[in-house]
């Protein structure tokens, strides 16, 4: 009965609030291993086209916690200061199922011999929502918005943009991946109700220790307005270019561990699992998320390996 109200105030919080400002963007624990998730300026850096499929179950044990399915691809094109990508993401979050789609374009310009880029990118495509409100046991029927079958449905055009700056162990990236704010709602009664801009930034370097363990450090910094700052941080430790041991802090959210498996140089999968240091800590047994990455190469064009990001 308690997650039953607690799942139902967290939708209704969401459709039905004129003026609530919240964090709307999925919530990702690879973004340190998969950076198109979130900066179009990545599209094209792992020197192949690159193919990384996300799902991820939130707050598992809550009926109609969020699920989110994820693909990304994206590739260099041939002279290499272009990269062009595409983001496809399912979003399902109880009577809410939204579908975005997205095409990324990077300009890439080599900085030095070293082969550092600072990458300039931008993103197009639009957010399809669609609400299943008929589906929601009602204990007012003379609500207005039962009675007016009020419509949430709705096509939101958008777009983003980010800069990229990585070398070989290091990285730090700059974006807002959505910048319009779109209404949520065609019905004049939630004018209010629209999309956020998200920035975000997330830098990471890596250490050799020694022959056979190497250590990332990253961090992700939110910013949205009129809500908290989040900070997520990420330390991983590579043994012997095969396997990444990470843990995950999400401050005043979550902690979790990592764990990504490169089974060849090309073919890589990782699964990750926080649990929420909130409330809803007492719920639900914690959140879970499995990736799937591969890299097509070109004819006669061989893999850098070890790839750290």
């Amino acid at each position: 009965m308690k997650r039953g109200k607690i799942v139902g105030l967290m939708a209704g919080a969401s459709l039905l609030c004129q003026t609530l400002s919240a964090q709307q963007e999925i919530q990702n624990s690879f973004y340190m291993f998969n950076g198109s998730v979130l900066n179009p300026a990545y599209a094209g850096s792992r020197d192949a086209l690159s193919a990384v499929v996300d799902y991820r179950n939130q707050w598992s044990g809550f009926k109609g916690a969020p699920v989110t399915t994820a693909l990304t691809l994206h590739t260099p094109l041939v002279n290499e200061s272009i990269g062009v990508g595409i983001n496809a993401v399912s979003d399902k979050i109880g009577p809410t199922n939204k579908t975005a789609l997205f095409a990324d374009f990077a300009y890439r310009i080599k900085l030095n011999k070293n082969n550092d880029r600072l990458c300039f990118g931008v993103r197009a495509g639009a957010d399809l929502i669609r609400n299943n409100l008929a589906g929601l046991a009602v204990n007012d029927a003379a609500d207005p918005l039962v009675l007016n079958n009020t419509n949430f449905n709705t096509n939101s055009p958008n777009f983003g943009a980010g800069v990229y700056y990585y070398g070989k162990r290091h990285f730090i990236g700059i974006t807002a991946p959505k910048i319009l704010a779109n209404e949520l709602s065609k019905d004049p009664t939630f004018s209010n109700s629209k999309q956020v801009l998200h920035y975000y930034l997330i830098a990471g370097y890596v250490f050799k220790l020694n022959s056979l363990w190497d250590f990332k450090p990253g961090a992700a910094i939110k910013y949205t307005a009129n809500a908290p700052l989040s900070i997520d941080g990420n330390a991983s430790f590579l043994f012997n270019n095969l396997i990444w041991f990470g843990v995950i802090y999400r401050h005043n959210a979550a902690i979790g561990a990592n764990v990504v498996y490169n089974i060849t140089p090309q073919l890589r999968i990782g699964y990750a699992y926080d649990y929420a240091t909130t409330s809803l800590g007492k719920y639900n047994p914690g959140s879970h998320e499995v990736m799937l990455g591969f890299d097509f190469l070109r004819k006669n064009k061989a893999l850098k390996s070890p790839r750290y990001f």
